[in-house]
């Protein structure tokens, strides 16, 4: 009983330090989140959009801005961002990789100091630490691409404008430059604009900042973003000819994309990539079952709780509905992952924190249902959401290669790029996706079966490393020849060793 009432009066007093002394909330939760990106930061292969980041690394920033608009659908800044990262730590996967780390860590804290001015700093601490500690977040921090800068961006855009919409000058004047910075590390934080200058409307009038002041910062953001919407534009057409090239039929495309992908999304908002695509592997998998049923269950109950409740103004609740339920419009246009939606965690957020509220142990069980999830996040050696292992490719590869042999890549636009960053560079290798994925100009690629008998008319043999994100199955690969051996190295990434 003695040590039971010690234990309580310690933990008082260190809820009351955190309660009197906010900055400690915040450090505490970024502590923890940056500890666990780091953990194992550059034990996952890259993937091939990581590949393709990194092969624009040893370009000086000029060409990198060309390259990269020329041959990606994604503004330039998030890839000065990686040569940052890559100039202050090194070119390995954990250099790649340490300033999305950071920025996927700090960026809980502007969602933290957001949801306390809404609900409480108790609530958003437990909001912080969900974030810290989620594979969903932890992997964005794990990965040398976007979406770590960006939910850090646009959480920090959407506390600005919040502070500046309730009359603060000097958030006033960071309201523009955080939404252009944004806007050009992704298109898609259009949303988070969006979102941004709808929450004027749910300031009382009597509070918030003078319209004409409102219709001047927006004008002027308009005006300095217009020379980049040119840009944008450019991009997305570029996007809507290599779909056109796919000739798909988008009439299943709709039917997969609603059915499976949106259930996907709402139930990833924790785990990341962790969970299956709804269908025929997870079906047989009753773990994943067991795992998608308790998240979708669980985040469908939040979020109940946080919009039939009385806790936040009306206005201010159909702003949160609002910015849940429009960002899975986009699916009509696009196919987003989990990771383009990181706007879905305002609302999320706002949900857990209502939740930790009103139950006492709200907050500490979201919390170790999301950690529990770190341990096998930790134990694969691929990126989640693709499960491709291009460093145990070639060394697979690598090791068991002889004379009058060849090797075929097959992985997409940069599946060259991958397969350079892990080789020695001394083997000859053929990627299909061409030698420059970094052209504005799409040339048409060979197929994999000329490609095949090709290779094989100069060589003995060849081995075919093939990552599955989207690429031929291996039926279309061996066809007729003799298979020596097939050997899966991650569930998306085969090696296939074939001769005459």
């Amino acid at each position: 009983m003695m040590i039971n009432r010690r234990n309580l009066r310690c933990m008082k007093k260190y809820r009351r330090l955190i309660s009197e002394n906010t900055w400690l909330s915040y450090l505490l939760v970024f502590i923890v989140g940056i500890t666990l990106r780091l953990i194992q930061i550059g034990s996952k292969s890259l993937w091939v959009d990581e590949a393709y980041a990194a092969g624009l690394m040893g370009m000086n920033p000029v060409d990198l801005v060309k390259m990269s608009i020329a041959g990606s659908p994604h503004p330039p800044l998030a890839f000065l961002f990686i040569q940052l990262s890559t100039v202050l730590f090194g070119q390995s996967e954990a250099g790649l990789r340490m300033i999305p780390a950071f920025a996927s860590a700090l960026a809980a804290v502007p969602l933290m100091c957001f949801i306390a001015r809404r609900i409480s700093l108790r609530s958003s601490l437990w909001v912080g630490l969900v974030w810290s500690v989620s594979p969903y977040a932890v992997s964005m921090g794990q990965e040398a691409w976007l979406y770590g800068v960006i939910s850090f961006l646009g959480f920090l855009f959407i506390d600005i404008v919040d502070r500046a919409w309730n009359g603060s000058r000097k958030a006033l004047y960071f309201v523009v430059p955080t939404a252009l910075v944004g806007m050009l590390v992704q298109h898609m934080f259009g949303l988070f604009i969006a979102a941004g200058f709808a929450l004027y409307f749910t300031v009382p009038r009597n509070q918030r900042l003078p319209l004409r002041q409102f219709v001047l910062v927006s004008v002027i953001f308009i005006v300095l973003y217009a020379p980049f919407a040119t840009l944008m534009l450019k991009q997305a057409a570029f996007r809507a000819e290599r779909m056109s090239r796919a000739a798909m039929d988008m009439a299943a495309v709709y039917r997969y994309r609603f059915m499976v992908r949106i259930p996907t999304v709402f139930v990833r908002l924790i785990p990341g990539g962790l969970l299956l695509e709804a269908g025929h592997d997870m079906i047989h998998d009753m773990k994943q079952i067991v795992f998608w049923l308790a998240f979708g269950a669980g985040n469908l109950f939040l979020l109940l709780n946080l919009f039939l409740r009385n806790l936040l103004d009306r206005k201010y609740r159909i702003w949160l509905f609002l910015l849940f339920s429009v960002p899975f419009l986009i699916f009509f246009k696009e196919d987003p992952t989990v990771r383009h939606l990181t706007i879905l965690w305002i609302p999320f957020g706002f949900a857990i924190a209502a939740a930790s509220q009103r139950w006492k142990l709200a907050g500490p069980g979201i919390l170790a249902a999301s950690a529990v999830m770190l341990l096998p996040y930790y134990n694969i050696s691929s990126f989640p959401y693709h499960r491709s292992d291009w460093r145990g490719a070639a060394a697979y590869v690598e090791e068991r290669f002889a004379d009058d042999e060849s090797i075929l890549v097959l992985g997409g636009q940069s599946g060259g790029l991958a397969w350079d960053y892990y080789s020695s560079g001394i083997l000859p290798r053929t990627s299909l996706g061409g030698s420059n994925p970094y052209s504005e100009h799409l040339v048409a690629g060979r197929s994999v079966h000329s490609a095949v008998d090709s290779l094989m008319n100069l060589h003995g043999s060849i081995w075919v490393v093939a990552d599955y994100w989207g690429g031929p199955r291996t039926s279309d690969i061996i066809r007729d020849y003799h298979v020596l051996s097939e050997t899966w190295i991650s569930p998306s990434m085969e090696v296939i060793h074939i001769s005459r």
